[in-house]
């Protein structure tokens, strides 16, 4: 088996970033340049499967460790009366900064009504999420709990894949992101089970769907995230 030592610290670097709701995992693979690898391999499975699975392997391992290790630092200070607001307003403040990066990886010259559109259904989105009874994804229990953490799984797979949306964020507007947090600090994993089947089995139904969208329609899919991420900023100050 190769290690890769870049791809290791790399991976690490993702996960410690995706416990903060605001920073995009998916952005940040852009950034450290193997957003396009994951992708490739993801999809390659089925043809080369021992030489994606070793990839996947080190990446999938190396971010778990760094998300992990910085679960519980961001919980104990989003709990803390002191820092609990602070923290809050730099997570807005990091969403924020991350919209031009958007408008510029979309591509647009000149804006158009369908991209208007797409601001708008992004934003309908969030909104019509922010709705759903608190707890819905995170309470329950027996086959009702299974089968809403397996949900809010797939949904957070599509958040986890394209870049601009934070896993955090997300799991924030689902209501699962304390519940998540704590478990994962706490080791206590089997009951995140139906989460994570649900991430995993989100990420290889959607990432060849995406893929093509963002290569043919990368202007309003970014415009469709712009307008999610900017109309889901309240959630971070509940």
């Amino acid at each position: 088996m190769h290690l890769s030592l870049s791809l290791i610290l790399k991976a690490f670097f993702i996960g410690s970033t995706m416990t903060i709701p605001g920073v995009s995992g998916g952005t940040m693979a852009v950034i450290t340049g193997i957003y396009e690898n994951l992708i490739s391999a993801i999809n390659g499975l089925r043809k080369d499967l021992k030489k994606h699975i070793i990839f996947l392997l080190q990446f999938a391992i190396s971010a778990l460790v760094g998300f992990v290790l910085f679960a519980g630092i961001i919980t104990n200070l989003l709990e803390s009366p002191k820092t609990g607001i602070i923290i809050r307003i730099v997570f807005v403040v990091i969403v924020l900064a991350g919209i031009p990066t958007l408008v510029k990886k979309s591509n647009i010259i000149k804006i158009q009504a369908s991209h208007l559109l797409c601001l708008i259904i992004g934003a309908a989105i969030v909104l019509s999420i922010s709705r759903l009874p608190v707890g819905l994804f995170s309470s329950g229990t027996g086959a009702s709990y299974i089968i809403m953490q397996f949900i809010g799984g797939v949904i957070v797979a599509i958040a986890l894949i394209l870049p601009g949306i934070s896993v955090s964020h997300m799991l924030y507007i689902l209501g699962l992101y304390k519940p998540v947090m704590e478990n994962v600090y706490s080791f206590n994993w089997f009951i995140l089970i139906p989460l994570f089947l649900g991430i995993i089995i989100g990420i290889f139904a959607t990432t060849n769907i995406l893929e093509k969208l963002l290569d043919k329609y990368t202007d309003k899919v970014y415009m469709l995230v712009i307008g999610f991420v900017a109309a889901s900023i309240s959630s971070l100050l509940i």
